[in-house]
């Protein structure tokens, strides 16, 4: 979706850093609960937070960032999430094979280069890579938000263009 960029911000005068970062961003093995009680006090309610999570339907991750999924985190045995599509795991296995490997996926199965709904119908089929955004659909607060964006894509652009103009505001 296109959206105007507001002009007329005024840039940081430093740099973000590594531990600023992180202290803002949820971890990829975050719950709903933990993603809103970081996002909410910036002002990004359910909605945006389903939205913008729709970003994920382009882009890459590394195998470490959704190990917990796959992996017992202190044994390293093979221990798959509940809520990941077995035949979509049985790839993901094979992507990575260990608990410790380097490699890369794509975050989007169906679609990985074009920007759509896609990602939602992931999350129906329990076929997304991190658990911060598999409890988007596991969680009944914002599960109907997951599916109304699943069936209607125009719905999504538009909720998602709104989301990061908002999201764009925070802090300026």
């Amino acid at each position: 979706p296109f959206y105007p960029i507001p002009f007329g911000r005024r840039d940081s005068l430093t740099f973000a850093n590594l531990s600023t970062t992180l202290a803002n961003l949820p971890s990829p093995a975050s719950n709903v609960t933990v993603l809103i009680s970081v996002l909410g006090p910036k002002g990004l309610t359910f909605t945006d937070l389903v939205a913008l999570s729709g970003g994920h339907t382009i882009g890459r991750s590394n195998c470490s960032s959704f190990q917990n999924r796959l992996y017992n985190s202190t044994t390293g045995i093979s221990m798959q999430d509940s809520t990941l599509d077995e035949s979509f795991a049985k790839n993901l296995y094979l992507t990575c094979p260990t608990n410790t490997t380097v490699n890369t996926t794509n975050l989007d199965i169906r679609t990985p280069n074009v920007f759509d709904n896609k990602y939602y119908v992931d999350l129906l089929k329990e076929q997304t890579l991190f658990t911060s955004d598999q409890s988007l659909y596991t969680d009944t607060r914002t599960r109907d938000i997951v599916k109304s964006f699943a069936l209607n894509q125009s719905l999504f652009f538009q909720q998602f263009v709104l989301s990061m103009l908002k999201m764009g505001q925070l802090d300026v």
